[in-house]
């Protein structure tokens, strides 16, 4: 994600002094001091505590993608450095960059948080040779950060670093050519002096608002007095009194109003330079003290206007937050120098926030996962509907195969038993019976005509059909003998009783199961004659019962 991404996101603003961090998120501003070491890193219980009151500040749920957070660095640690390099791409524009940087500053790349603008080609027209293109480079040492990033980072939030000059920059008018902003603090001041809209000279000024001593008394005629035994006068207690004559009375005046002079001989030789500025800047909350615009006017004495910007400051509301809040969100301007913080495969690259189209997404899978369901049912509802359709009219044909069922359990009920009357016929008749016909009709009455050998055969074959119970009597209707007085025909006549012809058939079945030969019986040796070649008195005789072939 670039600065331009940025422009349609909220962010929150913060600026990172010697003293104090002041933060801005929409309405609500926040105020934290700071305690340093001796090296100027952050105590462990300052970072304890500012980790703590700067989270409960961003308040940002574990679900929620990273804050943005736009944070204005002070000046001091930062070195600026304008380089020529020959026209080329952007990607070989930035790898000249990194050999320069090399080679100008005494940190390697790798240990440094830089950034860099590019100037304009009519601005470097009239001061570069022809073939060139001027970059105005801003870096830091990275381990002067490592404090604010791991502070971010356990807050759950994503730093963009700029510098705080030049986010002043951005409440002040543009003024064409050269011109400065002075920001006033307590135990120090920073100035940044700027050239078409870039900082070129940033410097921290080792004086403030509490070197301004109170104003002194006026005289009864209306004169300004002479300041108390050991005191000086100061600008923030009213405006000084221009009666006595001279310009250089009234500039002596001037500088004895801003602590004896001392503040004034530290900006003049700030701004000394082949840089003429004719207009400076005033910002902080020492400078709307009333008049000191023209006291310092008056103090330079070198023709440089001084004005004080008025400014609407509060809680979390200092100029460069106020001024990074005016340039992204109103004005739609991205901060031209960014110092990169990560470093990947040797080169530094800026710490960017989350995509916002990766909130969205996973916001579209959210959604998506609850609705599935629901949307199933109604991409399959059709579908359904059509099954329930089926399932009704498949419905409806189960009463005629029901209907069906019971007739052929019907059938199966009341049909004559045929198939287990010939198997009880054939089991009681004796060898060399033959039988020509035999009926039966659905009342269970029997008909058979044949012939058989002889009348005791036929009295045995009546005793067997009444022994299986499946008979409630068996009749000998006729016996004749044949004409050539070998066999009897035979007719008989019986009642089939369907209540215990089931228990006869199973007796029957188990008297022809005890009947066959047991298994593993011995075979009869190879050399023994069968029964059909054996001699008639070796012959078995036949079982009675067996059917005959």
């Amino acid at each position: 994600m670039n600065g331009l991404d940025l422009l349609n996101l909220s962010c929150y603003y913060v600026e990172i002094g010697q003293d104090w961090l002041q933060g801005l998120g929409g309405e609500k501003g926040l105020e934290l001091p700071l305690e340093r070491q001796a090296d100027g890193r952050l105590t462990g219980a300052c970072q304890e505590r500012v980790t703590q009151r700067l989270g409960a500040f961003l308040k940002r749920r574990p679900w929620q993608p990273r804050v943005r957070v736009v944070c204005a660095l002070g000046a001091r640690g930062v070195t600026l450095r304008r380089l020529s390099l020959p026209a080329s791409s952007r990607e070989e524009s930035q790898r000249l960059l990194t050999l320069q940087i090399e080679s100008e500053f005494p940190l390697p790349p790798d240990e440094l948080a830089w950034g860099y603008g590019q100037i304009s080609q009519a601005i470097l027209a009239s001061k570069e040779a022809n073939g060139k293109q001027g970059f105005l480079v801003a870096a830091i040492k990275r381990a002067a950060l490592d404090d604010y990033l791991k502070i971010f980072t356990d807050c759950g939030a994503s730093p963009v670093f700029t510098l705080a000059a030049l986010a002043r920059s951005y409440v002040c008018p543009r003024t064409p050519g050269a011109y400065a902003v002075l920001d006033l603090g307590q135990r120090s001041s920073e100035l940044a002096i700027f050239e078409d809209g870039l900082p070129t000279v940033v410097r921290v000024l080792p004086w403030g608002s509490q070197n301004l001593a109170p104003a002194p008394a006026k005289a009864p005629d209306g004169t300004q007095a002479l300041p108390p035994e050991g005191g000086v006068p100061s600008a923030a207690g009213g405006a000084v009194d221009w009666a006595a004559d001279g310009a250089q009375t009234r500039r002596q005046d001037a500088r004895a109003t801003l602590a004896g002079g001392g503040a004034m001989d530290w900006l003049a030789r700030a701004l000394d330079g082949p840089l003429a500025v004719r207009k400076i800047y005033l910002t902080g909350a020492a400078a709307s003290g009333p008049g000191l615009g023209p006291q310092m006017t008056a103090g330079l004495g070198n023709g440089a206007e001084c004005e004080a910007v008025n400014l609407a400051l509060g809680e979390g509301r200092s100029a460069a937050v106020l001024g990074l809040k005016q340039a992204i969100e109103r004005d739609r301007l991205w901060p031209s120098l960014v110092l990169e913080t990560k470093a990947a495969k040797g080169k530094a690259r800026v710490a960017q926030p989350a995509p916002l189209r990766w909130a969205v997404l996973a916001a579209v899978l959210a959604l998506g996962a609850l609705a599935a369901p629901y949307a199933e049912a109604l991409l399959l509802k059709s579908r359904l509907a059509g099954k329930l359709a089926a399932i009704k009219q498949e419905k409806g044909k189960l009463a005629t195969v029901d209907r069906e069922l019971e007739f052929l359990r019907y059938l199966k009920q009341s049909q004559p038993a045929y198939l287990d009357l010939l198997f009880i016929i054939a089991k009681a008749a004796p060898p060399g019976t033959r039988f020509d016909t035999l009926s039966m009709n659905r009342r269970g009455e029997l008909s058979v005509r044949g012939s058989i050998k002889d009348s005791q055969q036929l009295a045995d074959f009546r005793s067997k059909l009444l022994d299986t119970g499946c008979f409630t009597n068996v009749v000998v209707e006729e016996q004749t003998p044949t004409p050539d007085r070998q066999k009897l025909t035979v007719r008989m006549s019986g009642q089939w009783d369907a209540a215990s012809g089931r228990e006869g058939l199973a007796r029957a079945v188990a008297a022809s199961e005890a009947d066959k030969p047991k298994a593993g019986a011995k075979e009869a040796p190879p050399n023994r004659r069968s029964p059909a070649t054996a001699p008639p008195e070796a012959r078995p005789k036949p079982l009675a019962g067996i059917i005959p072939e």
